[in-house]
């Protein structure tokens, strides 16, 4: 994992290199010029799957430099997303096997201890953060980032169609009600 990591790094560090020339001889401002080391860990925060909401809270990043950073780098944001793949797998696959192992220890110390008590909580931060790692190892690969929410339009005529059949309804109801009580009096 730890090659991977350092073949992630290595291809971000000459991705900032071959930015940092181009900036250069435009002549323009960028966080890639002034501070490559920043640049550096939001490619990599991104890379391994790191929602820009958490850089924001969790690293103290500003959102405008986390998109001006992944606008400058999109064109190699393809490339990290192979390497990173595959940390973001093994940490999934590191928890899952650090959960199995777990959940073994807790069934022999039940076993040998009828006594213990042991619920639910005892497995949560784990299961946590194996589902995190899964999400993280599916954004890191790209299968997560093609989600979109689809929204339907409702236009007026629909709006004024509903509000009309939902009056036609209302007086129905209410003629059902007045015939029933007419039955019953008679």
């Amino acid at each position: 994992m730890e090659e991977d990591k350092e073949e992630l790094m290595s291809e971000i560090a000459e991705a900032i290199e071959l930015v940092r020339q181009e900036k250069s001889l435009l002549k323009r401002k960028s966080l890639t010029l002034y501070d490559p080391k920043k640049v550096s860990e939001i490619l990599y925060l991104h890379s391994i799957g790191v929602s820009q909401t958490r850089m924001i809270k969790k690293y103290g990043f500003e959102r405008h430099t986390i998109l001006s950073v992944l606008t400058d780098y999109a064109d190699y944001v393809g490339k990290f997303r192979e390497i990173s793949g595959r940390i973001a797998a093994k940490n999934y696959l590191n928890l899952s096997s650090l959960e199995e192992d777990l959940i073994e220890r807790v069934r022999q110390r039940m076993e040998d201890d009828p006594e213990m008590e042991i619920g639910f909580r005892d497995l949560k931060e784990l299961s946590i953060a194996k589902a995190n790692a899964a999400r993280e190892a599916l954004t890191a690969r790209g299968e997560a980032t093609s989600i979109t929410e689809e929204r339907k339009v409702v236009t007026q005529d629909d709006y004024e169609d509903t509000i009309k059949a939902a009056k036609e309804r209302i007086a129905k109801a209410k003629q059902a009600q007045v015939e029933e009580v007419i039955d019953v009096e008679e």
